[in-house]
């Protein structure tokens, strides 16, 4: 970005946070609890899914009505920049694709031969798609532009008094908004049936993928890398039955792993790889001898 992000209207911050979580209470505790949504996602094999519509509807209140008509924000100061879509998804598929030939290998390694995964296998693969298709225009959409695209810079904008330490300021911005992130999950993990310890777990992790988001929002500067990054991390639609460390959650940090090696390790071995030019020589009359 060059422009400089405006300050959303006082109160904004506050109001965002009090109604995403009476929101996200009542979804949870109450319309996924007595399962409102089943029916439409068993009439439409799995492709739409109670993810994608509260989310999508989150997005149009919270992000449309409290951070860009109350807050009086742009698109633009919320990371929604449409002209850098292309390159988010090329990267997004290439890193799908990567991690697609990585099951592949560890699969065949695995059971010595090369399957298609269970859910494709079942004839199930409306629900898988269903499941990232949620992701992408619901909840990793929604999540990135509220809490990274949002709530990260405004915070930062109210956050002083770190006098000649801004690192301290980049800090403490980045565990607040990013534990509010966390901590704005606990209806759902309730909704999941967690205990307090698994809460506490979860929401220790949340706080850590939330902190990478941010990272990577602000290393590529294109907050639709994020989104793709955050849905194929939620769901990562493998192609085929893979080793079982790569399985579930596992194929979720396989995701993130390879973000990380290609957003910040691998530009960085490339600028340490690449030759260092030699000094200019010194001119022939730089080594006469004074008389």
């Amino acid at each position: 970005m060059t422009a400089s992000i405006r300050r959303a209207r006082r109160g904004t911050l506050l109001l965002f946070i009090v109604v995403h979580a009476v929101l996200i209470t009542v979804v949870n505790l109450l319309l996924f609890a007595n399962g409102a949504f089943q029916p439409l996602a068993a009439l439409t094999g799995g492709l739409v899914n109670g993810t994608l519509i509260v989310n999508l509807a989150l997005a149009a209140i919270l992000v449309w009505g409290i951070n860009l008509r109350f807050g009086r924000l742009r698109a633009y100061d919320i990371g929604w920049l449409p002209q850098q879509l292309g390159i988010a998804v090329a990267a997004a598929l290439a890193l799908w694709a990567v991690a697609q030939v990585i099951h592949m290998a560890a699969g065949a390694a695995t059971h010595g031969t090369i399957m298609l995964a269970p859910t494709l296998a079942s004839g199930q693969s409306g629900i898988a798609i269903g499941a990232l298709i949620g992701q992408v225009f619901g909840n990793a959409l929604f999540e990135e532009l509220a809490y990274r695209g949002f709530l990260f810079p405004q915070l930062y904008l109210r956050i002083h008094g770190s006098g000649e330490r801004p690192w301290l300021r980049f800090v403490l911005t980045l565990l607040i908004s990013q534990a509010i992130f966390a901590l704005i999950h606990i209806p759902n993990r309730l909704y999941m049936g967690l205990g307090a310890q698994e809460i506490a777990a979860d929401l220790a992790l949340l706080t850590l993928w939330g902190v990478l988001f941010t990272l990577l929002y602000l290393h590529t500067d294109n907050l639709f890398i994020v989104v793709g990054v955050h849905a194929l991390g939620n769901a990562p639609t493998t192609l085929f039955t893979t080793a079982p460390i790569l399985a579930g959650s596992g194929g979720s940090l396989l995701i993130y792993g390879l973000a990380v090696l290609g957003v910040f390790a691998y530009p960085a071995l490339l600028r340490w790889l690449r030759p260092r030019p030699f000094a200019e020589p010194l001119p022939p009359e730089a080594f006469a001898s004074e008389n």
